[in-house]
């Protein structure tokens, strides 16, 4: 199965890449380890890269040999032929494993995490829109059946910590612990996954079922969906303080808005931000939609619950998306997501 070659890395050039794992290049954590900025000095230029560090979780169930198991997937995945060319997969520089070092460089120059720039002031409407246009896209091409011999990706513990920017805003993959589907084995026989997700994003409707659906991965977008309009993100303060995630966060928002439990009853009805909805680039026709389109999502209803394909078409609808089609590098998106099919030229959809 075509990969791409990648280096094997020592914990020493681990070190060298990120000056020694110093504070000040320290991007912020992810599910199982932390994240950090890095860059390697060669004689012709400087490459800047990303850095991924797993360690013994503390909140999350670990067995010895897991995130062996975890390098492995990710040594796999991000320079598999099949997913390489997508620019929302990070791309595989070199891993580390070396007796308890393990970890993985990936070729791109990374901005901030999602997670950290989400309750920012500077991360503008049309920034947060984009990152979720461009998400979304991504995960329609893992789902999109590419051949027979396939069945779709499920990333299953999607998660704001998950997702690091570069500096045009493009949000890059950068786990794949939980991931089952395409090349990847049958993971309910795989003992090494036994997490069920991250908290704050674990589908309850559907995940105590044993079967794994490309539903719970459209519940977590949802979830992102919500924290980026709303400016707010599931803690582990949160969790420990017992808080409501995000998602149990909206629908007591929807049901507490008036007596009445539809959605055609609550044609005004936002979780919008009103600091994004004060911004020139919002447009109020559009508050409403997006935040149904997030409720959809992560109904407990698995059947309600849109396709991604259909999330990116949703999407694409946004008056905000039809003004700023340059911004939003629509027919790029289009492109990027063409293996799952439906549009090759944007203008064809503006009809």
């Amino acid at each position: 199965m075509g990969l791409v070659d990648t280096l094997s890395l020592s914990y020493e050039e681990l070190a060298c890449y990120t000056n020694n794992f110093c504070e000040s290049n320290y991007l912020g954590h992810f599910q199982f380890g932390k994240f950090y900025r890095g860059k390697i000095e060669c004689a012709e230029r400087t490459q800047y890269v990303l850095m991924k560090i797993w360690e013994v979780s503390k909140i999350y169930i670990y067995k010895r040999g897991d995130n062996e198991l975890r390098l492995m997937d990710e040594v796999i995945l991000p320079r598999h032929e099949r997913v390489t060319n997508h620019p929302g997969m990070a791309k595989l520089y070199g891993y580390c494993f070396e007796g308890d070092h393990l970890g993985v460089v990936y070729d791109f120059k990374p901005f901030v995490s999602l997670f950290n720039l989400i309750p920012e002031a500077g991360f503008t409407w049309l920034q947060r829109i984009k990152v979720a246009l461009e998400f979304a896209s991504l995960l329609k091409f893992l789902h999109a059946v590419k051949c027979s011999s396939y069945k779709p990706f499920i990333v299953r513990n999607l998660d704001c910590t998950h997702l690091v920017l570069d500096e045009d805003y493009i949000p890059k993959l950068c786990d794949f612990g939980l991931i089952t589907g395409g090349i990847f084995p049958d993971r309910t026989i795989y003992t090494g996954h036994h997490v069920l997700g991250s908290y704050g994003y674990i589908d309850c409707s559907t995940i105590f079922s044993g079967v794994f659906s490309d539903k719970q991965d459209v519940y977590a977008f949802g979830t992102i969906f919500l924290s980026l309009i709303s400016k707010s993100v599931y803690t582990e303060e949160d969790r420990q303080n017992s808080a409501p995630c995000r998602v149990v966060w909206a629908w007591e928002s929807f049901y507490a808005d008036d007596d009445s439990e539809t959605e055609v009853k609550k044609p005004k009805f936002s979780l919008v931000h009103q600091s994004l909805v004060a911004e020139s680039d919002y447009d109020p026709a559009d508050g409403h939609k997006i935040t149904m389109l997030a409720m959809e999502c992560t109904d407990n209803d698995v059947s309600v619950r849109p396709t991604m394909k259909q999330v990116v078409r949703s999407l694409l609808k946004l008056k905000v998306v039809k003004k700023n089609a340059d911004f939003f590098g629509v027919n790029k998106v289009l492109r990027s997501c063409e293996n799952g099919g439906f549009l090759t030229n944007y203008n064809s959809f503006q009809n």
